[in-house]
């Protein structure tokens, strides 16, 4: 099982779509854990639900035919075969986030999160080399899900460390 993962607005769901047009399974984590009920509660400060990551992930483990789980918390599913982080410069991502209608507060955190590497630091924490990182800045839909074609059959390595946003933050 293959994870995608990134912060919200990265691509993550238009890349699945694409990867389940070419014959992959594909499962959203999010939409797994809303219709499962694998939910804990909600953060009484920002309203998010609190996800049961670990009865979501030990139900994916029992699914067969499944080749790729994509969510922004999918990287800490331990049974990941991969790992793929999707990146994007943040002032892209703002665009992105404000289309959707996010309050200025999240999108500050969603930013601030993609500027300091957060899902990248996560999973390779969890996932060491298992895990690969992919700028899609100024990179079409279908152009990353040839890259991430090419990770999956090994053809291309993308390590980790090699996107930073970091600079974005001071300036």
């Amino acid at each position: 099982m293959i994870c995608i993962t990134g912060t919200p607005g990265v691509g993550k769901t238009t890349l699945a779509g694409i990867l389940r047009e070419r014959g992959l399974e594909v499962i959203s984590l999010g939409e797994l854990i809303r219709q499962k009920g694998f939910v804990l509660g909600r953060d009484p400060i920002r309203g998010y639900l609190e996800a049961d990551i670990e009865a979501a992930c030990s139900h994916l483990q029992e699914m067969e035919g499944l080749d790729v789980v994509e969510g922004h918390l999918s990287h800490l599913c331990r049974s990941c075969s991969m790992v793929i982080v999707l990146r994007l410069h943040p002032e892209v991502l703002r665009g992105r986030l404000e289309g959707r209608g996010y309050p200025e507060g999240k999108v500050l955190e969603n930013l601030e999160a993609e500027a300091l590497d957060v899902c990248t630091v996560e999973a390779f924490e969890i996932h060491g080399e298992r895990v690969h990182e992919v700028d899609t800045t100024g990179r079409s839909p279908h152009e990353v899900a040839d890259i991430i074609t090419d990770i999956m059959n090994g053809s291309r390595v993308c390590p980790p460390g090699g996107v930073d946003f970091s600079g974005w933050l001071l300036g």
